[in-house]
């Protein structure tokens, strides 16, 4: 939260103030984030945000781009929220197995071959044997929904570049279709003051 706040801070400074120089940084995690100094010394892994566009609060472009800064982070957050979810399944999984061999292993310590519990050691093998077993099962499943959740988590993030990636282009076509409304609406109210100036010279009016 503390590097999107860092961003909206930036990007909604009032017109007139210098823009914040914002760092955008790839986390070991593959996260994107947002931080007032550059987080690696790794050209490739920094990039730095132009502010300067979004000084001018009020306009739509601006309150659009915070929005798909946000939307991405919600995106890349939610990702690394599932990621961890499914680590913490496995585990709590793991500590399971780990207590019930050591318990296994507690008990085959304390077995006294000279009573009648001697025979019960190969059945104790037995069981810790299909503990490891199923600790390999658990983590062949973790490898493969990580790679799932990675690739949905891919998609995802190319979806929401996408759309975003759209947004932007319709508003620069806009922006191109205002501009030029503006500059022939320039040029209209030019040539109608030009033609009533023509029209008081040729009167003999006065241009003071």
């Amino acid at each position: 939260m503390r590097a999107l706040t860092i961003l909206m801070l930036a990007l909604a400074m009032p017109t007139g103030l210098t823009a914040q120089t914002v760092y955008k940084c790839t986390n070991a995690n593959g996260t994107i984030e947002f931080a007032e100094r550059p987080c690696s010394d790794d050209p490739a892994k920094v990039e730095t945000v132009d502010t300067s566009r979004s000084l001018l609060t009020g306009s739509g472009g601006s309150l659009a781009e915070q929005a798909e800064f946000a939307r991405m982070n919600d995106t890349h957050r939610n990702c690394d929220t599932r990621a961890a979810a499914l680590a913490d399944r496995y585990r709590q999984q793991y500590n399971r197995i780990s207590r019930d061999v050591a318990d296994l292993e507690k008990r085959i310590a304390g077995i006294d071959y000279r009573l009648r519990g001697g025979p019960q050691q190969p059945e104790l093998r037995k069981q810790i044997t299909a503990l490891a077993s199923e600790r390999n099962e658990l983590e062949s499943a973790e490898t493969v929904e990580r790679s799932t959740l990675q690739l949905q988590c891919e998609r995802e993030v190319q979806a929401e570049a996408a759309l975003q990636s759209a947004a932007q282009e319709e508003r620069a076509r806009l922006q191109r279709e205002a501009d030029k409304a503006a500059a022939e609406k320039a040029a209209e109210e030019k040539k109608r003051a030009d033609a009533e100036a023509k029209a008081r010279k040729d009167a003999g009016v006065d241009l003071q």
